[in-house]
């Protein structure tokens, strides 16, 4: 791994994040107080009818966390260049300075993670669950990978790259996709969340629960909603994200530390807006062969074929 290919990979997702906004690797920006030129890694900017942003990412290829000194910098340049949100991008993940330095900070600045240790055992950065015919692609917010280990009520998860299931579901930072197969008695995505909510208020009394925006979906007319869940006494927030799909609903669930909440609810958002409907087919067996079993080894049989 070198600069190069690290600064490719970080490119190439903003361009699929925004895909009509002009992106510019190792930009100048003119500071507004400093009036000197700013470098910036990656600057992206975009003009939607009379509304316009700019965001700067900020990629450190160290191999140490990214301090205090480093964010305040960060925060500076940001201010200076007139952005309306900044990311900083590294290897080796930030201090906890770093950390609460950025989340009680105005300014809207994101601190995420991208480290390139070798992908784990049915890791990836795209998947496609499915439960009986129903089925979504989707894809790995950056930083993050796909587990398709299936495993009790959990079709896969999503974690940081580098981590294990276990290390993720310790630190309290992941994500699990699941369906809610469409019923009669359950037939739409507000059924589904009047069905869930009252199980909720059974099962977690006293933790409060909100609903905010979801995200515009590509495929038009699909309705979303993310669900907030209040931190329980491990202060652990839980925010459940819903696509309504014609024959089910999809949900993916994030969990995450009070003080990385904006950026993971950046990336159930992103999982949430790519999530595309697929329909499951399973092949018919071939007339005469011998069934093949999912580690790809054939089965052998003492009955003649």
């Amino acid at each position: 791994m070198d600069w190069k290919e690290y600064e490719r990979e970080i490119a190439g997702h903003f361009q699929e994040c925004y895909p009509s906004a002009r992106i510019i690797p190792d930009a100048k920006v003119l500071g507004r107080y400093s009036k000197v030129e700013r470098q910036i890694d990656l600057l992206i900017e975009e003009v939607a009818s009379d509304f316009s942003f700019r965001i700067v990412i900020d990629a450190k290829f160290r191999g140490r966390s990214i301090d205090l000194n480093d964010v305040e910098a960060f925060l500076g340049l940001i201010s200076d260049v007139g952005a309306h949100t900044g990311m900083m991008i590294a290897l080796e993940g930030y201090t906890p300075a770093a950390l609460r330095r950025a989340y009680y900070d105005e300014l809207d600045i994101v601190l995420d993670v991208l480290n390139f240790d070798e992908l784990k055992t049915y890791q990836g950065v795209a998947a496609i669950p499915f439960s009986g015919k129903n089925g979504v692609c989707i894809g790995a917010p950056l930083g993050w990978v796909i587990d398709g280990t299936r495993r009790p009520r959990i079709l896969a998860s999503l974690y940081q790259r580098g981590c294990s299931f276990d290390d993720a579901v310790k630190s309290m930072e992941w994500m699990y996709v699941n369906f809610f197969t469409k019923m009669e008695a359950v037939p739409d995505l507000a059924s589904v969340v009047k069905h869930q909510e009252a199980y909720l208020s059974k099962g977690l009394p006293g933790r409060k629960i909100e609903y905010m925006k979801g995200v515009p979906h590509q495929i038009r007319g699909a309705e979303t909603l993310i669900r907030k869940l209040a931190a329980g006494a491990d202060g652990i927030l839980e925010f459940t994200g819903f696509v309504d799909f014609p024959e089910f609903v999809f949900l993916c669930v994030l969990f995450t530390p009070p003080h990385s909440e904006p950026s993971n609810l950046r990336k159930l958002r992103f999982v949430m807006r790519g999530a595309f409907q697929m329909s499951v087919v399973q092949a018919p067996e071939p007339v005469g062969e011998l069934p093949t079993p999912r580690n790809g080894i054939p089965l052998t049989t003492s009955s003649p074929p």
